[in-house]
């Protein structure tokens, strides 16, 4: 409880003398020192080990550097910087509304299938994707087929490995979690977001996840038990944008299959639409049915 005593007593009338202020300054300051040598004596010292969970055990300067990292993710977005996921069909027009304000630099980039082993419930099958979730301990994938073991490389030996962290992947697009969030949910939202508009919707066979993820979704684990065993940083996305400078019509081979993206009219309309056309056929099977083309398109004004 405050004490409203005064420091010093003037009676009605009284003549106040400068002495007598002083010394009442003076009576003051002795009370503000005494007040806070008391509150600091009062502090108890900080409990490092409640201090390090709430940080996640990161030291000052990880999470200048994480804040940094999550800044420089956010960064292209206000720069007028896109990229998307775009599916074209033989001879349709693609329309794209980027809002961008200008025309924007467009590239093209064409993404690969690779061989992958996916696994949903107890159920494992190799196939082609796209798009590929896996834990860095899954560098190789096997299982047991018709045929035997088989194995497919996800990151090849001596090789760049094609892989996004997934932790950044969901910065990029927005997606919002909490250490609460389960591994299962962040998969659905992740989709979602990339495959949302303007992006286009993929074929559920484009994408799918490993066995580790299989398994740790149906353990319902969730993105704070992922950090406490050092797994959240292991989660990749791995998918493969490539991109060839083709040569001229008269001087291609025209046998060649390795042309990458293959002939794509874009046409800017206005300030804030532009369409995407692939024009070339693409045959497949017996010839009649033509494939479309997987791209991921960036924008930059």
């Amino acid at each position: 409880m405050l004490d409203n005593d005064p420091f010093t007593t003037f009676e009605p009338g009284q003549i106040i003398s400068a002495a007598a202020m002083n010394a009442m300054q003076s009576k003051m300051r002795a009370e503000i020192h005494k007040q806070i040598a008391e509150a600091l004596a009062a502090l108890t010292e900080v409990d490092l080990s409640k201090d390090s969970n709430a940080l996640e055990g990161h030291s000052a300067q990880d999470l200048l550097s994480k804040f940094l990292e999550q800044a420089m993710q956010k960064f292209p977005g206000h720069t007028g910087y896109r990229k998307l996921f775009k599916v074209l069909e033989f001879n349709e027009p693609n329309l794209v509304e980027h809002e961008l304000k200008l025309c924007p630099l467009v590239d093209l980039y064409e993404l690969q299938s690779f061989d992958v082993i996916c696994a949903d419930d107890d159920d494992k099958r190799k196939v082609e994707a796209r798009f590929f979730l896996y834990h860095t301990s899954e560098k190789k994938i096997s299982m047991e087929g018709p045929n035997g073991t088989e194995t497919v490389e996800i990151e090849k030996r001596g090789e760049t490995p094609f892989s996004i962290p997934v932790s950044e992947m969901l910065d990029y697009l927005g997606v919002e979690y909490t250490d609460e969030t389960s591994l299962g949910d962040l998969e659905t939202e992740l989709w979602k977001a990339m495959f949302a508009p303007p992006n286009d919707p993929f074929d559920p066979s484009d994408y799918c996840h490993s066995p580790w993820y299989e398994r740790c979704c149906r353990e319902e684990r969730t993105v704070g038990s992922l950090k406490a065993k050092g797994d959240w940083d292991d989660l990749k996305l791995k998918m493969q944008p490539v991109k060839t400078v083709n040569t001229p019509s008269l001087e291609r081979d025209t046998t060649s299959t390795n042309r990458h993206p293959p002939e794509i009219l874009v046409e800017h309309h206005d300030f804030d639409r532009l369409s995407l056309t692939l024009r070339e056929r693409i045959p497949i099977g017996n010839g009649e049915d033509l494939a479309n083309v997987c791209l991921m398109v960036l924008l930059k004004v």
